[in-house]
């Protein structure tokens, strides 16, 4: 082989080792396991040296390659150096593996999780095109997951609430999130009302929308339903002044005016117009106390004048007296500061729940807790009753029609509304913010 040929050779060897250092050294600049790729990088500067040396040496430029010493030296410390960083990287090579698994099982719960959620989950660009969507939104909406991937979010909204989408990805983009309610279109033709919950995220780099959508029909009828309790009670609640008013009020003002219009008709001074006269006054007395009666019922004094503690306590203390059950109260930083709507509103909420015990619970025992806690009002009602089952109560119009007036009265107020039987007895838990209560 003529010297030229060996020449070239050392050369493109050298130029190939530095080549890999360069390499090397971007890996040492992008990994976080530096040190192996610094022991590889030394490793192929060493190499590149040994190159160097004999290309001097072949030149006769240096003899230094050519002692015993320093080639087998640089020879030791490439070995050692080249061993390290390879075990090294066997190590960080075995810690990717792990990490793959790892990322497969987080992959595999993720699917499991997307896959088992009973709420409709949907994956849209910006643009509103389906990219995936979980195996429940494929049940509630009758097609096939490779079907839906080829449509727009817009087709599968029913009726005129399929216009409204961009406007809602519009609401996405400039807030990160937005919840609304629509309804969405299977492929029956079956309409179903649903809350969508959206967000905007990121996804391999990418903005994309998620969208949670939970079926809201049966909220929709217990809604309807309240409402129609609603006027159902404001109804009832007529009927039942209007009939005090006809049966109480009306008789005694009817004679009230018979005996003055007999009065016309008699001597003054005379005895009989004097009975006639202290008749009038009794009657009109009465009446005075049967239009306070009424206005009572409609808001009793003590509560204007005292505040609903003291018209809560007033209340208890009188059904404790009659010795059917016992009712134990605990108020925690209630004052006056409640509107008094509010105060009316809970009053009538908790003497309702009062009545709907004494009437059908065979109660013994009833506790009622009252507090004020961080602009929230919470009443937390138990007895030791029977219990009885929420959802027919609300749907039969006769037993348990308060449990109607209640619920309404909580939504009035955009409150929240928590029932559970608790063997024995029932649990209610309410709160209401009195901000919100105040701003509407």
């Amino acid at each position: 082989m003529s010297a030229v040929t060996v020449i070239v050779i050392i050369v493109s060897s050298m130029l190939l080792r530095l080549a890999t250092f360069a390499v090397v050294i971007n890996y040492y600049k992008v990994s976080r396991h530096r040190k192996a790729w610094l022991l590889i990088a030394a490793a192929m500067v060493l190499l590149a040296l040994e190159s160097l040396f004999e290309l001097l040496a072949l030149t006769g430029v240096s003899s230094l390659a050519n002692t015993s010493f320093i080639p087998h030296a640089a020879g030791l410390a490439v070995s050692l150096l080249m061993l390290t960083g390879t075990a090294l990287i066997s190590t960080i090579l075995k810690r990717l593996a792990a990490a793959e698994k790892t990322k497969e099982n987080i992959e595999r719960r993720f699917q499991m999780l997307f896959n088992t959620s009973s709420d409709q989950v949907f994956v849209l660009t910006l643009e509103g095109n389906i990219v995936e969507v979980n195996l429940s939104a494929c049940d509630r909406l009758g097609m096939k997951r490779e079907e839906l991937l080829n449509k727009h979010f817009r087709q599968i909204k029913a009726g005129t609430s399929a216009e409204g989408v961009m406007d809602h990805i519009h609401s996405i983009k400039n807030k990160g999130k937005h919840i609304f309610e629509t309804e969405l279109l299977s492929s029956t033709g079956q309409r179903f009302p649903v809350e969508i919950n959206c967000r905007l995220v990121e996804i391999d780099d990418q903005p994309f929308i998620t969208c949670i959508a939970r079926n809201i029909s049966e909220r929709k009828e217990l809604d309807k339903k309240v409402r129609i309790a609603i006027i159902e009670t404001e109804e009832t609640e007529r009927k039942r002044f209007a009939k005090e008013i006809h049966d109480g009020l009306g008789p005694l003002l009817s004679a009230i005016k018979l005996y003055v219009n007999e009065l016309d008709g008699l001597e003054n001074g005379s005895e009989e117009k004097k009975e006639f006269t202290q008749h009038i006054n009794r009657m009109i007395n009465e009446a005075v106390d049967t239009s306070r009666n009424i206005a009572n019922n409609i808001t009793p004094k003590i509560l204007a004048d005292f505040g609903l503690k003291q018209a809560l306590t007033t209340f208890t203390e009188t059904i404790n007296a009659t010795g059917l059950l016992t009712i134990t109260t605990r108020f925690d930083s209630l004052d006056r500061s409640l509107s008094p709507t509010m105060e009316l509103i809970f009053y009538r909420i908790t003497t309702e729940l009062i009545n709907n015990t004494i009437k059908h619970a065979h109660a013994t025992t009833i506790e009622i807790g009252l507090s004020l806690q961080e602009h929230k009002l919470l009443l937390n009602y138990r007895d030791n009753g029977r219990g009885f089952d929420l959802q027919q109560a609300i749907e039969k119009s006769d037993n348990h029609m308060g449990v109607k007036n209640i619920i309404s009265r909580v939504r009035s107020m955009n409150g929240i509304f928590n029932f559970r039987n608790t063997s024995p007895g029932i649990q209610i838990s309410i709160a209401v913010d009195i901000h919100a209560e105040a701003m509407n």
